[in-house]
This record gives structure tokens, sequence and C-alpha cells, in this order.
């Protein structure tokens, strides 16, 4: 193989090399918007299903949601604040929303005085949920601070834990460790430590992301790679090979047709005399070279 032709082939694969790095670091990772724009539906979240008395006042812009948010006893423990109905897209019933898919939520989330939200993404437990009745829901939480600054907060989904008094009104004597995530029904956002009860206070919440890797991507991504260097193998042996010397080739085969005619020797014996790699060598590259194979040329007359 011409030096021209080897350096154009090494380029072309560096380049093939180059596009899959980039691929491979823009799309590893899939990504979904709840909010802004996801189009769920947007609730204001209280505890009036547990039978509490707080108060959560919405208003929905385009980049952003504010909740005025007044907390006050009840039967359960108190909150209120911004819901999203994941059942409902773009004003329309929609089955539980696959958030096993994800690792991480991320919201950019503002508030009053307190110093934390909690995070609660509520599942269809197969055994325990009613579909359309919330409290059977299961329960996973994550609290967060919330420093002055917006910044995207960032929670992996192994931070969500099921709540003690879901597991207690279940009959459950400790958490189970399920989840059900692929089944998720809604996803809300509610004050935190450092809300005083019965004095409102705001939440602000501008985005909430969802991040996990795509795995499917990713899977043939990692095919493709591995193609590209079984490619580059054959490349490189086809053009670094050794080229066979043209003289002891021919030598090496005449020597061969010697013995055929003055020997009874066989195909394998032979090989072995003139060094040839195998029996099934010599046959081919002798068919090649006479266009006979090695026991039809013993038999022909010279």
């Amino acid at each position: 193989m011409q030096k021209k032709s080897k350096i154009l082939g090494i380029a072309a694969f560096v380049v093939a090399f180059g596009a899959w790095v980039v691929l491979f670091g823009a799309f590893k990772d899939g990504a979904h918007v709840i909010f802004p724009g996801g189009g769920f539906e947007v609730f204001a979240l209280t505890d009036a299903e547990a039978g509490g008395f707080s108060t959560s006042e919405i208003v929905a812009r385009d980049s952003s949601i504010s909740a005025r948010v007044n907390i006050r006893s009840g039967k359960a423990y108190a909150y209120a604040g911004i819901g999203f109905n994941l059942t409902s897209f773009e004003k329309r019933p929609a089955g539980p929303f696959d958030l096993s898919r994800f690792d991480t939520v991320a919201v950019v989330v503002e508030t009053g005085r307190m110093r934390s939200v909690t995070l609660r993404i509520l599942t269809v437990d197969p055994v325990y949920s009613t579909p359309g009745k919330y409290l059977t829901y299961r329960p996973l939480e994550a609290e967060v601070a919330v420093t002055g600054a917006p910044a995207e907060i960032k929670v992996p989904l192994t931070a969500f834990k099921n709540k003690e008094w879901w597991l207690v009104a279940q009959g459950l004597d400790k958490d189970d460790g399920l989840s059900y995530f692929f089944q998720s029904a809604m996803f809300e956002v509610f004050n935190g430590e450092g809300a005083l009860r019965g004095i409102p206070d705001d939440i602000e919440l501008k985005s909430v992301r969802l991040w996990g890797e795509n795995r499917d991507f990713q899977k043939g991504m990692f095919f493709a790679l591995a193609a590209m260097i079984l490619l580059l193998g054959a490349f490189l042996y086809m053009a670094f090979r050794k080229p066979r010397d043209a003289a002891a080739f021919e030598s090496q085969m005449k020597e061969a047709a010697r013995l055929l005619k003055q020997t009874d020797k066989s195909v394998a014996e032979i090989a072995i005399a003139v060094g040839a790699k195998s029996a099934a060598r010599l046959e081919r590259d002798f068919c090649r070279l006479y266009g006979k194979k090695p026991l039809e040329y013993r038999k022909k007359d010279v």
C-alpha cells in the first residue's frame, strides 16, 4: 500500500474517532425539562388532603412559578408549595411518568426566610396506591439547602427516601426500600427548615430538570467504537504487513512442484519441507501460481 494511502487512511480514522468523542460527550446524558415549558399541569400544593390548613397561592409565569405559602398546624405535618402533575401532559391525561430513566433532579429555587425546601416525588405503588387517592401514593422526599443567590441544586434520585408516616399508615414496620420511580405521578416543591407557622413566606421556582445517562445511545456508541477499532486493526494489518518476497515465493513454489513430481510425499509433508505455513496455504498459493492444485499438478504428465 502506498504511503499516501496509509496517511489518508489513518487520518480518516482520526477524524472518525474525533467525531465519536464529540458525539459521545454531547449526547451520553439524557435530559428532560419539567419546568419551564415541560407541559405538565401545575397546582398549588397544600396539606388539605391530610386534614391540614396550610395555604399556597401560586402565580405561574413562563419563566418562573411563585408561591405565597402560609404554614398552619393540622392533623398531619404541615406543608405547602408547588406541585406538578406528571400524569397530565399538555392538559391531557397521561400515564405515570418514568423517572427511572434518569439519575438526578436539578432545581433552581429561591425562598424568603426558609433555609431549605423539600422535594417530593409521589409514585404509584402497585400494592398500596389507589389511582386518584393522593394519600395512597408512595412519597419519597429529599430536603435541600437553599442559598441566597439562585443556583442549580442537583439531587440524585438515591437521596429520595420513603417517609415513615406513610410506611406506618400502610402497616410497614420499616422502610422496604422500594421506590417505583418508573410509575411517578407527581413532583412537588414545598416548605422546609426555617418556615414559621402562621407567617407567610415565599417560594420561587425557576426550573426543574431531570438528568440521566442515555443508556441506549451509549450502548450504540460503544458498539460503533468497537467496529471502528476492528476496522482500524484490519487497515493497519493490510497497510503495514511485510510484503512477501516475490523471488523467495517463486523459489518455494518451484521446490514444491519438484517434490510433487519427484517424490510421493503428501501435500502436508511438502508444506513442511518448503516452509509453508500450512498445507492449505501451500495449496492456495500453488494453485494461484500454477493454475492447478498440487495433486492435480502431480498427476499431469510433463
